[in-house]
């Protein structure tokens, strides 16, 4: 079982790489490398990214913990949520419940994360890997970032998508770079992946470069 998990992984960095979404051959890696037990995703949207990111955590460790957090049917209750945030239409509970269920240990929590999060992480469950793909508003982020980091240790790895490459008045609005560059770099270690992936981006109106910030917490 591990071995074909292995060969789907090595499929998957290389159908990444050449692909126009890169990026993802960094997540996968990084999922390799650190060996998580438990896995935080906050952005669930069509379940893929959460089936990849368990079966590359299975290579190594039998039983993996999955939380996903998404709005998912909510998503569709707020007219201009699409907007505000950048977001992607995400399948509803029901639908990712049915894609997750050949995995044991699957948590879905639906509702939005400035509210879902800080609730969690008053169970004071400790998370090895979380990749941050939620909302895109800097406000979101931002609020994500400030609960997530309660329930790390200097053994966690957090994965931001969305550093942006791109006008400096967008990155008052959008994107992680405000979070990633206002960390002190004596709590944390950052390392911004070198392949990014160039979209246009048709709420913007114009083409963006995104890539992914791999963030460590320091312990001294």
């Amino acid at each position: 079982m591990k071995i074909i998990l292995f060969f789907k992984f090595i499929y998957r960095i290389v159908k990444y790489f050449l692909s126009p979404t890169k990026r993802y051959s960094f997540l996968l890696y990084s999922v390799f490398k650190n060996r998580p037990k438990s896995i935080l995703e906050v952005g669930v949207y069509n379940g893929n990214r959460a089936i990849e990111l368990i079966e590359t955590a299975k290579i190594f460790n039998k039983n993996i913990t999955y939380y996903g957090f998404d709005l998912f049917e909510e998503f569709y209750d707020q007219k201009g949520r699409i907007n505000k945030e950048l977001s992607k239409y995400p399948l509803s509970t029901k639908n990712i419940k049915n894609k997750l269920k050949i995995f044991k240990n699957v948590n879905l929590i639906k509702g939005n994360t400035k509210k879902t999060l800080p609730k969690f992480i008053k169970k004071k469950i400790q998370i090895d890997f979380v990749f941050l793909d939620g909302g895109h508003s800097v406000q979101t982020i931002k609020s994500d970032w400030s609960s997530i980091k309660k329930i790390i240790t200097n053994k966690s790895y957090v994965i931001f998508d969305d550093y942006y490459e791109i006008k400096k008045k967008v990155l008052n609005k959008y994107g992680c770079n405000k979070i990633i560059n206002s960390l002190n770099e004596k709590k944390y270690q950052k390392e911004i992946f070198s392949l990014g992936d160039i979209f246009y981006d048709k709420f913007l109106n114009y083409k963006k470069k995104i890539f992914m910030v791999g963030v460590k917490k320091i312990w001294f």
